[in-house]
């Protein structure tokens, strides 16, 4: 039956079919990294503990001149992996953007990194809304 299925399509299409060759098996996928987020409540009460986080600001220039959290470190976001040397694995680490979209990814770069480090739920936004101490 199969050669009648090769003769057929010879003559249909003028050659012979190609033989096809199977798929290499599919990578595993990678294991999927959750990010930690803190609570602008949880955020005040870690930073008057023994060893408070260090808060990672990952907003625009422009951003961080309009407002900011006193204390923070700034480091825009698309210069982190340049910068990543600043950074001690030996601090807990809060990354802060606007509202904790931004902050959420770097987070999660940073986990990958090795680094311990978790994003702010809701940003400065939040941090502000809730009577969080900013600097302007």
């Amino acid at each position: 039956m199969s050669n009648l299925l090769s003769r057929l399509r010879t003559r249909l299409w003028g050659k012979p079919p190609v033989p096809v060759r199977p798929l290499p098996p599919l990578e595993p996928e990678p294991e999927e990294i959750t990010v930690p987020e803190v609570t602008v409540a949880d955020l005040q009460q870690a930073l008057t503990g023994d060893q408070p986080p260090l808060l990672l600001d990952v907003r625009e220039p422009w951003e961080w001149r309009q407002v900011h959290m006193v204390n923070a470190l700034h480091i825009p976001m698309n210069d982190v992996p340049a910068r990543i040397a600043e950074l001690s694995r030996e601090q807990t680490i809060v990354v802060i953007c606007a509202h904790g979209s931004r902050s959420y990814g770097v987070a999660g770069y940073l986990i990958e990194q090795g680094y311990q480090a978790s994003s702010l739920a809701g940003g400065i936004t939040q941090w502000a809304h809730d009577g969080g101490a900013i600097s302007r």
